[in-house]
């Protein structure tokens, strides 16, 4: 969005945005940007407090008083509750799916993306009873079945299978990788007995028990060998969280 702050601001259109992670903005420098110390995912703080969260938003609209930048101004609060709306005493989540005893300790990339294509295929029933139950997700772009293809066909040198007047190849990568943590989340949380996670409880769990971590580090430093650019900026910053690195 930052990127294209700047052609709409070259065309006279005032811009605002909201930013999750400092390091992209200071790269990318558009013109007026609030920094907000969330955690991903949550531009606007935690769920079910519209109070701060209209907070947040009137931050962001303010700076269209500033003068053209580019600016970066800090939210100056933490957000009130991290817990995902649940009460200060809820037991911190433990994830009722574990994968370690199916994917050892063999980095081969043919053997890790058999793991991960297991992991998707035991989730798929569960994020379907989620989504029978909320009749809502957020996947996007890619079905799991699509985004695991993708991912796990890079990263072993599979030609991809998408249409490129839609997505370049960076781009898909990214929102395949977007909703595959969206895939993983929503099933984990339809498994009896789990509860709602803390976000910062899935990340602990997703980027060190799963294959499909695995995966998106194994892009990661695909992306960085990559002649175009692109890739090499998408591997760099927009596929494995910073403090996930």
């Amino acid at each position: 969005m930052g990127v294209l702050a700047h052609y709409l601001e070259r065309d006279g259109i005032s811009t605002t945005q909201i930013s999750l992670i400092r390091k992209h903005t200071e790269i990318i420098r558009p013109p007026r940007a609030l920094w907000v110390p969330f955690v991903l995912g949550r531009p606007l703080g935690a769920p079910g407090n519209p109070e701060f969260q209209h907070r947040v938003l009137r931050a962001a609209l303010e700076l269209l008083n500033a003068p053209k930048g580019p600016l970066i101004e800090d939210f100056p609060d933490d957000p009130p509750d991290e817990s995902g709306g649940k009460d200060k005493s809820f037991k911190e989540w433990s994830c009722p799916v574990s994968f370690k005893n199916r994917m050892g300790e063999d980095n081969d990339l043919e053997n890790l993306r058999s793991d991960f294509n297991r992991e998707v295929a035991e989730l798929r029933s569960w994020y379907g009873l989620n989504l029978k139950k909320v009749n809502r997700t957020a996947i996007v772009a890619f079905s799991p079945d699509s985004a695991s293809k993708l991912l796990g066909g890079f990263v072993i040198g599979e030609p991809p299978e998408f249409s490129e007047a839609d997505f370049s190849l960076a781009t898909a990568l990214r929102l395949a990788a977007q909703d595959l943590k969206s895939f993983y989340f929503e099933a984990v949380t339809a498994r009896p007995g789990s509860g709602f996670p803390s976000i910062e409880a899935f990340n602990r769990w997703f980027w060190h028990k799963t294959a499909a971590a695995k995966i998106l580090k194994a892009v990661k430093d695909r992306c960085l060998k990559e002649a175009d650019a692109s890739l090499r900026m998408t591997g760099a910053l927009l596929l494995i969280p910073m403090d996930q690195m």
